[in-house]
């Protein structure tokens, strides 16, 4: 495959995102052991695409005016580099200074009612001058009415330097308006915050995607609210991962009789808390700043203590299992599960049958 010089590298990680042939897991791990240009090559021929698709990719990029970061720069979000399921590469319009604000999640339901369309505009546009972030998925219904609140307190605010800026993550391509209700809301959004995608331009919103976008959301709240959801609504997916991720989730409460309310009140029966208006949510941030910002405070959930020495093992270098069950004599199938369950907590990583840790500091080694 003949080499095409002049691109930066975030260009090769754009195409590289593009590949069938690469889970996001394996394209993590090719971004983390190589250059984004020489894996390029390499898999770009391995998947048996045109030597052209990097050229075609980036042009997009540029043509709609869409950045690029992959995991192994500086740049990459740190709400994200330590997460368990981090996206290898990231597409965005905007700021990413947009993630050092406090963040609330805000989900819901695509056909709310009249009430709960209210009290999520409502919830924007307080959180909105408070100066907090507002997170969704930019979607139809709750999710758009949470930015449309935001929006509105920005028209009419004399001096909106001090509010919190939108962001929206969505499941598709940044060129790919979905809904297409929402352009102006989208376009909004990139101009004052920030709008993320881990799908390169053209990507279509196929249905898989929504549930891999929610973990994004969720994984970039420090407090989740769900406004209104069904019981099995897709809201409820990105509670699963909020609850994974050790973040406090909120619901406010509805009529039993509206089959909107059910998922929200299932929710508070099972232990969530209650919000009724932004006081609560407001008051949750004071508490909790464990995820504030882009500090060095670890963001991960602590591994169990049976963990610790397959952990420290993987800490100087990766190592295969051989090693593990050479260096800590213990059965195989005890380090295969101590092995599953750190990189479920994302502090390890699998590179071919190589593990080794990930964003270790000092103070949490074992």
């Amino acid at each position: 495959m003949t080499r095409v010089f002049g691109l930066p590298e975030c260009a090769y990680a754009a195409a590289l995102s593009t590949l069938a042939t690469l889970s996001n897991k394996k394209l993590r791990a090719v971004l983390m052991r190589e250059e984004p240009e020489d894996a390029w090559f390499v898999e770009a021929e391995r998947a048996g695409v045109r030597e052209t698709l990097v050229d075609d990719v980036w042009a997009r990029c540029e043509e709609h005016n869409i950045r690029v970061v992959s995991i192994c720069e500086p740049l990459y979000p740190r709400l994200l580099r330590f997460d368990p399921s981090p996206p290898g590469v990231l597409f965005y319009r905007g700021t990413l200074d947009a993630l050092h604000q406090r963040r609330i999640g805000i989900v819901g339901t695509r056909s709310p009612t009249p009430s709960g369309v209210y009290i999520a505009r409502e919830f924007g546009a307080e959180l909105a001058a408070a100066g907090v972030a507002v997170v969704s998925g930019l979607a139809r219904g709750i999710d758009g009415a949470a930015h449309q609140g935001m929006k509105l307190a920005f028209s009419e605010s004399s001096d909106a330097t001090a509010y919190g800026m939108p962001i929206g993550v969505v499941a598709c391509g940044l060129d790919i308006v979905y809904p297409k209700s929402n352009a102006d809301l989208w376009e909004w959004v990139a101009k004052e915050g920030l709008l993320l995608s881990e799908y390169a331009p053209g990507t279509q919103p196929e249905p898989y995607r929504f549930p891999q976008r929610n973990r994004i959301i969720a994984a970039l709240s420090e407090v989740v609210v769900v406004v209104e959801s069904r019981e099995k609504g897709g809201s409820m997916l990105t509670v699963a991962e909020a609850i994974r991720r050790n973040i406090e989730v909120f619901a406010v409460p509805g009529s039993p009789r509206v089959v909107s309310s059910g998922g929200t009140n299932l929710l508070i029966q099972q232990g969530c808390g209650t919000v009724t208006s932004v006081d609560d949510l407001l008051a949750a941030l004071s508490l909790d700043h464990r995820r504030a910002s882009e500090s060095r405070t670890e963001l991960r959930v602590l591994p169990d203590a049976n963990d610790h020495a397959v952990l420290e093992q993987c800490t100087n270098g990766a190592v295969t299992i051989d090693h593990l069950l050479l260096s800590l004599g213990r059965p195989i199938t005890e380090i295969a599960l101590s092995l599953g369950r750190l990189e479920s907590l994302g502090w390890v990583v699998d590179m071919n049958g190589w593990w080794e840790a990930v964003g270790m500091h000092p103070h949490l080694q074992p």
